[in-house]
């Protein structure tokens, strides 16, 4: 028999390894979310680059691209998410079919709708174009970059809902509006506010 003696883990032992472990799981879950939100920074980038495309293509069929403003006598129920409901209105109107966009991406996040169906689509409901994290992704004709408007999301961890205003973002250098002539699509990003770093546009880089 050999004369060596065998023991278990102390106490102390086992605290040390779960404290270790606990740390290396803590890693683990960080490095994987920050590659989930790459991943969905890049699907939204793409998503944004196929709207744009979209909104091109109204332009080329209607002679402008899609108001961001409501229309008189629409009897929109709020003044919420104006800008993109406006928008998937005019993509799915006249037959344009959302000039190539899936229906399946269309999202009623405030959960408004109107007194008749104004659209191709076989519903009253007011939708949006929505990122990854199930918020309205702001739209803005170029003659409606002064104005201020309410949009409605929710936090993707907690999903208390948020109102904030967004306006049409500036070149700091310029001081004039991005895509001046043109349109912007903003999204609030991960954290589901708007005005905050983590912002993703039509327009960026």
């Amino acid at each position: 028999m050999s004369g060596r003696s065998t023991r278990g883990f102390t106490l102390i032992e086992m605290i040390a390894v779960l404290a270790i472990l606990s740390i290396l799981a803590a890693i683990l879950v960080t490095q994987l979310g920050s590659a989930e939100e790459v991943v969905q920074e890049k699907l939204l980038r793409a998503e944004l680059q196929q709207i744009s495309l979209a909104i091109s293509h109204y332009e080329s069929e209607e002679g402008d691209f899609p108001s961001s403003s409501p229309a008189d006598g629409e009897g929109a129920p709020n003044a919420i998410n104006t800008g993109a409901e406006r928008l998937v209105l005019a993509l799915w109107s006249g037959g344009l079919e959302g000039c190539g966009l899936s229906p399946d991406e269309l999202d009623n996040t405030d959960g408004d709708s109107t007194a008749t169906v104004q659209s191709d689509l076989p519903t009253k409901d007011l939708f949006e174009l929505t990122d990854p994290w199930n918020n309205p992704i702001a739209y803005f004709h170029h003659a409606d970059y002064g104005r201020a408007d309410l949009y409605s999301t929710f936090d993707p961890v907690t999903g208390a809902t948020t109102e904030s205003r967004v306006t049409a973002k500036k070149n700091k250098k310029t001081k004039l509006y991005y895509e001046h002539r043109r349109f912007q699509l903003i999204s609030a990003g991960s954290d589901g506010v708007f005005g905050t770093e983590d912002d993703i546009t039509s327009f960026g880089p």
